[in-house]
């Protein structure tokens, strides 16, 4: 039966507070809770205990993209009391000022002040603004820690930081400033914006040296995620190209399954994780319970019915591309047979687009909620379909595409993995670099995702916030990009077949590989983060539920 509750606020140690509380608006009898005074940027989060002393498990989370939030509980069972907590994901929250230890690299901020090069115009400026007795401890300085120096140098970074702008275009010519640093400088800003755009200045001209307050953001994003485990995929793989499906693994655990070569796994609102396999030529589907269960393809290669057809009676050939509605319909790029093709709730597959060859490359896949456009890649090129001009080619001129997404607000983004690089595309199919400097090294933790290599990115995912995941083959990473563009590692991985972490939280120690080869990520209706893994073949699954320290 459904029981009251309590409801209480607060925020949690280390977690980003709000300038004003979280508030309950309303609450009720059938479980909506809403929020007010969330984060723009952020995380909501409930936790329940059966006494206000806890302990405190979490409930439900959801991400925030203004004041107010609502949040679905479970009202049935036992009486209880909850807490809601806030996050800010921007981390570009006070204090301003810099605090001990925000000088994270003391030897290279030091030679950078003593001797500047003939390009760095903000370390001549400093310089010159600097105390003689910090000088006199700069010039003495041998290298490693030294906390008087340290000290000298937060308080005097502190007092340019609080005596007027900073900026000069000169000065900072040869600095990439953030999107956040540009779009605070276009408002002029006065008093306490103007030493936020200082502090922000600084960080972009020494972001090694500099703790930046973005990181608080990326701190605040993986203590929301929980444990890593595995969705689906024994790992007991013959070899790459192989097929591996066995009509005994029908209906068992997905675990026990093996997968050949998957691309891409994505969700129904049911909870139902959709497979695309490739190389065992069919679609798998994991229930909420774990087993595992063929919804289309036979599992054999074949060109099967184009015509309405039973989708487990339609042969596939290498289907590598997936996309899943809310209600379990779902669409299949099957390669090389050159079709997406579309399955009903009713499970009757038909043709939506032939593209008259096998499609090279393949993999992304995106479908307009209305099914009235489809995106799909297709080698060099980004293909398009609407009701109106059929087939055309949208974009042209890439290296090697692997997966493709929709930001939120609608332009289309693609992964180039031969060229190691992201690109936002216009309307005009015109593109934008928005990460990857071209190679595979370079830049990388808390830079800007431009100036950082991606060895074989191909997976990409938005969050709501406009933030997004990405996934590098090779590289065999999971990176995050904040709405500032600096980029973050996520969770590392290897080429090795690396299955490590499971059961345990996905970060607790981030440079151990857990995962290999990622192919593509997705995010389920409850905000878990699933990544397809191809070689291993694997589905691995990080949790969005926070876990008590």
């Amino acid at each position: 039966m459904n029981r009251l509750v309590c409801i209480l606020l607060g925020s949690l140690a280390g977690w980003s507070t709000h300038s004003a509380e979280l508030r309950v608006t309303t609450f009720t009898a059938s479980g909506t809770l809403s929020v007010t005074n969330a984060f723009s940027n952020g995380v909501v989060t409930v936790e329940r205990a059966s006494s206000p002393a806890g302990p405190w498990l979490p409930e439900t989370s959801t991400f925030s993209l203004g004041p107010v939030v609502q949040l679905k509980l479970p009202v049935s069972g036992e009486a209880g009391f909850f807490r809601v907590l806030g996050a800010d994901l921007s981390g570009l929250t006070d204090p301003w000022t810099f605090q001990s230890g925000d000088i994270i690299d003391l030897p290279s901020l030091a030679n950078r002040l003593t001797s500047p090069s003939d390009t760095d115009g903000v370390s001549q400026y400093l310089g010159a603004q600097l105390s003689p007795s910090t000088v006199e401890l700069l010039f003495s300085y041998g290298g490693g820690p030294d906390g008087e120096l340290e000290q000298a140098l937060t308080g005097e970074l502190n007092g340019i930081m609080q005596s007027g702008p900073l900026y000069d275009a000169d000065r900072f010519a040869g600095v990439p400033l953030s999107p956040s640093t540009k779009l605070l400088l276009g408002q002029s800003p006065q008093g306490a914006a103007e030493v936020s755009l200082n502090r922000l200045l600084l960080e972009d001209a020494y972001p090694e040296e500099l703790r930046q307050k973005r990181s608080v953001g990326f701190t605040n994003l993986v203590d929301s995620y929980g444990l890593l485990s595995t969705v689906a995929g024994s790992g007991n793989i013959h070899c790459v190209s192989c097929n591996g499906w066995e009509p005994s693994f029908e209906g068992g655990p997905a675990t026990n399954a093996t997968l050949s070569s998957p691309h891409i796994a994505m969700a129904d609102r049911a909870g139902n994780i959709y497979i695309a396999d490739k190389r065992a030529h069919g679609i798998r589907k994991v229930t909420p319970d774990g087993n595992i269960f063929t919804v289309a393809g036979t599992s054999l290669v074949g060109y099967g019915d184009t015509n309405p057809a039973p989708a487990t009676s339609v042969a596939l050939n290498n289907p590598n591309g997936l996309w899943v509605r809310q209600d379990g319909t779902f669409y299949i790029l099957d390669r090389d047979n050159g079709l997406i093709r579309k399955v009903d709730t009713n499970g009757i597959m038909t043709t939506i687009v032939d593209n008259g060859t096998l499609i090279p490359g393949g993999r992304g896949l995106w479908v307009s909620p209305d099914e009235s456009q489809i995106f799909f890649s297709a080698g060099t090129q980004v293909k398009s379909w609407d009701r109106t001009n059929g087939l055309t080619v949208f974009a042209d001129g890439f290296q090697e595409l692997g997966n493709l997404a929709v930001d939120p607000d609608g332009n289309l983004v693609v992964t180039d993995s031969n060229a190691n690089q992201v690109y936002r595309l216009g309307r005009d199919g015109a593109r934008v670099v928005i990460a990857g400097n071209g190679g595979i090294s370079g830049g990388g933790d808390g830079r800007l995702a431009v100036e950082t290599g991606l060895d074989q990115v191909r997976a990409i995912w938005f969050l709501p916030t406009g933030a997004y995941f990405l996934g590098t083959d090779v590289g065999s990473q999971v990176w995050y990009v904040d709405t500032d563009a600096h980029i973050h590692l996520f969770l590392d991985g290897s080429l090795s077949a690396t299955h490590l972490g499971d059961g345990s939280w996905f970060y607790n120690d981030p440079t151990t590989p857990k995962v290999s080869n990622v192919r593509q990520m997705t995010m389920d209706y409850d905000w878990n983060l699933l990544i397809t893994e191809n070689n291993a073949g694997y589905v691995r699954k990080v949790q969005f539920s926070r876990l008590e320290p």
